[in-house]
């Protein structure tokens, strides 16, 4: 019996990951929810055969957004080190009550899931049947892993979605030799992010500039990942300037204070987080809009949150610095565009400057290809990415790789 996997969502597009890999076992693969999607509606991964267990790569709704569904019919095991299932209990719940009865579970499959969780740390193997699991560190955000699955001699490992390069938060990824299948995220397998070091100095030029004409430095922040990155960023350029901190952010920097272990020096970010100004009051936010400063709120693609409060009172002087990715339809991509944003399905228009700058916690580029080098794989799975059938093409014709880029419902026998 050999290995299969059958490609239930991320596959020729960005968003709802999901994979099963059969052996003596089945085994999910992440299960996430596409939230952006050019219908309107959220997406939601293909109906999942009952796994055997689960396991989780990291705690981004696209990968974990859907995980409770599998509660409606399932009592498994599913399986992520500790900071992932504290983050995705934020995060579901923040769900279900944005989105209601627009989520396929309720709450008693999210109470579900949560009691059906095992604590897997990185390097700790999970073996059942014929089948072993291990996690890895992925370098993404806290408690991200690559899932390395062995079986009957033939080892397949799946990225989930990871950073090769070191940030301000956690080391990155390590490469992995010796694979025979590899499924490859490709978020940005076709361009390579500019050099950090230069895009840091760029933005603490930009936030200098903006507080010394006695504005507020917006910045439009991921709660998860992009918040935490931010605050370790600005504070180890500058120990004194007013940095603000809004929105779910907060909570979830609170648990990656939770687990220290999973960062790449957390006394430093402690001490950080301990200078800014966390904002829990409209007493702080006013003080916050009036203060020449920087104020990192959520959501990261202005698709709501507390930046939008930011935005409507901010003075003339004030810049908005994106440092992540807008999906095309989002208020950032509107903005960084077409210079509007959409309120209540009007246009309104914004008369700020505005910045883009990337500080992507993804693999660009000449990273994915170095990862593809060392693990050597006979077969390269291509998902989570916009365009993976050019990047296969690329491969399989310049690099002599056997590599596929799965539709949505395909079936991949190994």
């Amino acid at each position: 019996m050999g290995m299969s996997i059958d490609c239930l969502g991320a596959s020729g597009e960005v968003g709802r990951s999901a994979f099963l890999v059969t052996t003596d076992k089945k085994i999910m693969l992440d299960y996430g929810i596409k939230i952006f999607d050019p219908s309107g509606n959220p997406q939601f991964p293909l109906e999942c055969p009952k796994p055997d267990f689960a396991v989780l790569s990291h705690a981004h709704l696209d990968h974990s957004g859907c995980i409770p569904m599998l509660y409606k019919k399932n009592k498994i095991r599913w399986y992520a080190p500790p900071p992932t299932r504290d983050i995705c209990e934020v995060l579901w719940l923040d769900s279900m009550k944005i989105m209601g009865d627009g989520l396929p579970y309720q709450k008693r499959h999210f109470k579900r899931a949560l009691k059906y969780w095992s604590p897997p740390m990185y390097n700790q193997p999970i073996e059942t049947g014929k089948t072993r699991v291990e996690l890895l560190d992925a370098g993404h955000i806290s408690g991200a892993a690559m899932i390395d699955v062995q079986y009957e001699g033939k080892r397949l490992l799946y990225s989930g979605d990871f950073k090769g390069q070191e940030t301000f938060m956690h080391k990155g990824a390590m490469p992995v030799e010796d694979v025979d299948v590899l499924v490859m995220e490709t978020t940005y397998a076709l361009r390579d992010h500019p050099p950090r070091r230069e895009t840091e100095a760029k933005l603490m030029q930009e936030i200098y500039e903006t507080i010394d004409d006695g504005g507020n430095a917006l910045l439009p922040a991921f709660a998860l990942g992009r918040t935490q990155e931010l605050i370790a960023l600005i504070r180890n350029y500058d120990e004194e300037i007013p940095v603000f901190v809004d929105g779910m952010g907060r909570e979830l920097t609170r648990i990656y204070l939770k687990y220290p272990e999973y960062l790449k020096d957390a006394k430093s970010f402690r001490k950080a987080v301990r200078s800014v100004n966390i904002v829990e009051s409209i007493a702080d936010k006013k003080k916050a809009s009036g203060t020449p400063s920087v104020i990192i709120a959520g959501a990261g693609m202005m698709h709501g949150g507390a930046i939008l409060n930011y935005l409507y009172h901010a003075n003339a002087q004030s810049k908005i610095i994106f440092t992540g990715y807008c999906i095309e339809g989002s208020n950032g991509w509107l903005l960084i565009n077409k210079g509007y944003i959409m309120k209540d399905e009007n246009e309104l228009h914004v008369d700020l400057p505005v910045e883009y700058l990337d500080l992507s916690a993804h693999a660009g580029r000449k990273d994915i290809l170095k990862f593809i080098d060392k693990a050597n794989p006979e077969k390269v799975v291509l998902v989570h990415g916009d365009s993976p059938d050019k990047f296969a093409k690329e491969l399989e014709e310049e690099h002599g790789y056997d590599a596929v880029a799965p539709k949505l419902g395909d079936r991949i026998t190994l």
